[in-house]
Order: structure tokens, then sequence, then C-alpha cells
């Protein structure tokens, strides 16, 4: 169990991930991956689309930095499709929902509010801590 800071709400996240649970991370990553995929897809294929002309240099200039937007943006979305992967890759392991910094179970909130997660809650604040701090 552990505690809200501001409410003070009872979470219990300690109980593990059954069977149901698995699959229904599984399906929602599978699902996120596809999203993901169609949208860095899109943004690509905007980003590289060149109309016949643009008849000023204004014109010129406000594409040029739309497309460095958009691929801005396809390349988060890329980085996104890496963890993603990266969590479908850890149920052949069997060890999805496992923090890669302490080796716990990672909660049930945490990976429903992210299921790419690799890090418990508790482990990611001490890295974000350990950052700041030096």
């Amino acid at each position: 169990m552990r505690r809200l800071d501001d409410d003070y709400e009872e979470i219990d996240d300690d109980e593990e991930l059954t069977n149901e649970d698995l699959a229904i991370f599984k399906k929602r990553l599978l699902d996120e991956r596809a999203a993901v995929t169609e949208k860095m897809k899109r943004r690509v294929n905007d980003a590289v689309y060149e109309p016949d002309s643009l008849p000023d240099e204004i014109d010129q200039a406000s594409r040029e930095s739309e497309q460095i937007a958009l691929l801005r943006l396809a390349d988060k979305e890329r980085k996104l499709l890496t963890q993603i992967d990266r969590a479908l890759a850890k149920f052949d392991n069997d060890d999805y929902g496992i923090c890669e910094g302490t080796g716990d179970p990672i909660g049930k909130k945490r990976l429903d509010a992210r299921p790419w997660t690799r890090y418990s809650i508790h482990h990611k604040e001490r890295l974000e801590r350990m950052k700041k701090g030096g």
C-alpha cells in the first residue's frame, strides 16, 4: 500500500499481475503500437509531400517550418514505438511489469497509466532526483 501525497487515499498497488491483466496490457500495447505507427506514417508522408509550386518565399518558409514540426513529431512517435516494442518483448521473457532498476513489480496503476514504462514509480522518482542533483 502507498499513499497519495495530497489526499492520503490508500492505493492497493501491491498485488501481482494476473494472466488476464497481462493479456489486457499486451492488447493495449499492440493497439497503441498500431495507432502510433499510423500517426507516424501520416506525419512523414505530410512532411515529404511537396506541392507543385509555392507562390512566394513566405509560403516556402512556412512549408519548411511545417515540415520540421511534422518530422519532430514523427521522431517522438518513433521513440515511443521503440519503448512499446521493448515492453512487448518483455512478454516473451516473462518479465513484463518488472522494474528494470530494482527488479520489483511495477504497480498496476503505473502500468495502466503508461503500459510501456520501464521503471516503478519509486525508482523513476529516484532517477529524476539523481538527475536533478547532478
